[in-house]
């Protein structure tokens, strides 16, 4: 291992609500360390209202594990807490729960990186006094949120940067966290192919304002401001606004129209409606037509950029836990990015409401700490000017506690050179 003197056959961690500091580790000396054979995971008793229980995040990160190693003959326990705010408690539990799995090793290693701090102390105390009591070598560490690298307390810095060893697919890295994937890729980046190049073209031509001073959005939503779905309902209000025999699609707008594929041209080349044979059909055009095909985009963008093998990108992921009963309860991440095992989660809008906005990207924030832990990053990307978007990234650094947390980029980003570039950056 680089820079570690010894190996050990016994692995501590402390498993508390983010299990993914605890698979980086113990893969990384899983792969690293042929002596290792004993995992032990200590986490906290399901006790309401005062303590929430994490062994469902230990049954995952050891399942995960397993899954991982399967020609390794490897032992797992784990030991539960009683009270992970009381250090005399947490020393009679370790005494009674986990002195039994120690009798047999002659070497101990822990990672103190997971769980709350008190356990973090406690069981770091203990654990010293009991290797010196026993006269067994015992060494500690943690792993650096911010540089992904394990931090070893006699021996410093042990690894480089372990996004670039441990790897993780999307469905294993939101398992870990106890979510699933709700919704089968619909294949409508392919279907939209070619529509979503003329938006490059125009982008790249600076005519993309144009879009949006000819899009005329009310054309397609019922008086929530929910995008119509059904053929009757658009008829409806083509007759109410009187609007049957004009032409409205022109300009840019009318020239990402006809880029479209035939069955979902809302309007005939003159820019007149055209009435389409599905409610299926239809829904998919307004959504695309009205910001779905900037997140296939960002996605094409991204995919052509980015060439490195150990960053997997994927789109639209509708997400829920696994417990979550009703279909209503689950969010969708726009475009994904996983860097070794990092995630990146990408927010896109079109709306040009700065309130919306910073709700849009408080919330990509949220979502991606809840299934991507606290190494988790988020981006928003807008159609805001520069100014607002300054004032969005300002207003949403200091909501999610820092620069690095989150990412803002507006209507002047959206060039090839300029996105990638930016993107590229943040995610380094």
């Amino acid at each position: 291992m680089e820079g570690c003197k010894n190996f050990f056959n016994t692995l501590i961690l402390l498993v508390g609500t983010n299990p993914l500091p605890n698979f980086v580790v113990a893969e990384y000396f899983l792969i690293n360390n042929p002596s290792l054979k004993n995992l032990l995971m200590i986490y906290s008793e399901d006790k309401p209202p005062s303590q929430r229980g994490t062994k469902g995040y230990v049954d995952s990160l050891q399942k995960l594990l397993q899954n991982h190693h399967k020609e390794r003959d490897l032992t797992f326990n784990q030991i539960p807490l009683s009270d992970i705010s009381d250090a005399k408690e947490i020393e009679r539990d370790l005494k009674k729960r986990l002195t039994e799995y120690l009798k047999q090793t002659d070497s101990i290693h822990i990672n103190y990186t997971g769980g709350t701090k008190a356990m973090g102390i406690h069981i770091y105390r203990w654990l010293e006094n009991y290797g010196k009591e026993k006269n067994i070598p015992i060494s500690f560490s943690y792993l650096d949120a911010r540089t992904f690298q394990i931090v070893d307390d006699k021996y410093g810095r042990i690894t480089g940067d372990l996004r670039s060893q441990i790897k993780l697919s999307i469905q294993e890295l939101i398992s870990l966290h106890g979510f699933k994937r709700d919704n089968e890729d619909k294949n409508e980046k392919d279907l939209f192919k070619v529509a979503v190049k003329k938006f490059r073209e125009i982008i790249e031509m600076d005519k993309i304002k144009d879009y949006f001073n000819s899009y005329r959005r009310e054309y397609f939503t019922d008086e929530k401001g929910e995008l119509l779905k059904k053929v009757n309902k658009l008829k409806e209000k083509i007759e109410k606004l009187g609007l049957e025999n004009k032409i409205i699609a022109q300009g840019t707008f009318l020239e990402i129209v006809n880029s479209m594929p035939e069955d979902y041209k809302l309007f005939n080349d003159e820019g007149s409606f055209k009435e389409l044979k599905t409610n299926k059909n239809l829904e998919r055009a307004i959504e695309f037509l009205d910001g779905k095909w900037l997140e296939m985009y960002v996605y094409d963008l991204l995919k052509e950029s980015i060439k490195d093998k150990k960053i997997s990108i994927d789109i639209n992921w509708e997400i829920k836990k696994y417990e979550w009963s009703s279909s209503n309860q689950k969010f969708e991440i726009d475009v994904i990015i996983i860097n070794g095992y990092q995630l990146i989660g990408i927010s896109c809008t079109t709306s040009v409401r700065k309130n919306l906005c910073k709700s849009k990207g408080f919330e990509i924030f949220m979502r991606t700490r809840q299934i991507g832990g606290e190494e988790a990053r988020a981006v928003l990307v807008t159609v805001l000017p520069e100014s607002k978007k300054i004032e969005l990234e300002q207003e949403l650094e200091v909501d999610t506690g820092g620069k690095e947390n989150i990412l803002v980029l507006g209507i002047d980003d959206l060039k090839e050179n300029i996105f990638t570039y930016k993107i590229k950056k943040y995610i380094e």
